[in-house]
């Protein structure tokens, strides 16, 4: 099974009652995620709940220790803007046409350094890049 056999509505509801199996909740999902929450909400609505999602996927299954805010909110900003360029009718099309956010590490290394991009302050708040300042095209 994949998170990509269940509906919308169903995905979304597993993420917020944190049921989700979390085999389930690979790359692809937080993309998945990501984009169903920026298509219905404002943008910083959709902000809070990726944020709060995560956060308590994290809690459930890592005890806390893997969300990264810096990490979250660089990626879902980058899914925002990718999202202003173009319409697109469902997060499948999305994900198609977007590929480079399946490298989504190499990007931030491009912008971050490991000590900055993974240092604490990094974890629970953003933190802007040391190397260069964040581009999305």
């Amino acid at each position: 099974m994949s998170h990509a056999d269940l509906s919308n509505e169903q995905f979304l509801h597993q993420i917020e009652t944190v049921t989700i199996n979390p085999e389930l909740f690979t790359h692809e999902a937080h993309i998945r995620m990501a984009w169903l929450y920026l298509s219905g909400s404002d943008e910083d609505a959709a902000l809070q709940q990726i944020s709060a999602a995560i956060k308590g996927i994290d809690a459930k299954y890592a005890g806390g220790m893997k969300y990264q805010h810096t990490i979250t909110m660089v990626f879902a900003n980058s899914i925002t803007t990718l999202m202003k360029c173009k319409t697109y009718e469902s997060w499948q099309e999305f994900v198609a046409a977007n590929a480079g956010l399946s490298i989504f590490k190499k990007f931030l290394s491009d912008y971050y350094s490991d000590e900055v991009l993974y240092s604490d302050k990094a974890k629970t708040q953003f933190v802007a890049p040391d190397k260069k300042p964040l581009q999305v095209v």
